[in-house]
């Protein structure tokens, strides 16, 4: 795919942002196979995606019982009348 000459300015900034990323995903990897620190690392990441699960999970249900009181609130005005004045 041929580049534009508006993205060719753009080419060496999204490289150099390649290049730092690359650099710090090379980091991490060695850092996990650290022998010393890699397995504090993997423990940190482990508990870390736990936590974020069971957070997750408590915001979904807090979602459900929220929409569930709406549905609820929806049924009572089923048996409104809105003609009930005129009769007055």
């Amino acid at each position: 795919m041929a580049s534009t000459p508006e993205s060719a300015h753009y080419r060496p900034i999204a490289d150099a942002l390649e290049d730092a990323v690359a650099k710090k995903i090379d980091r991490i990897a060695q850092m996990l196979n650290c022998p010393v620190k890699g397995e504090e690392l993997r423990r940190a990441v482990t508990e870390s995606r736990k936590e974020f699960l069971l957070a997750k999970q408590a915001e979904e249900a807090l979602e459900e019982d929220v929409l569930d009181e709406e549905e609820f609130e929806d049924d009572e005005d089923d048996d409104y009348d809105e003609f009930d004045w005129t009769t007055e």
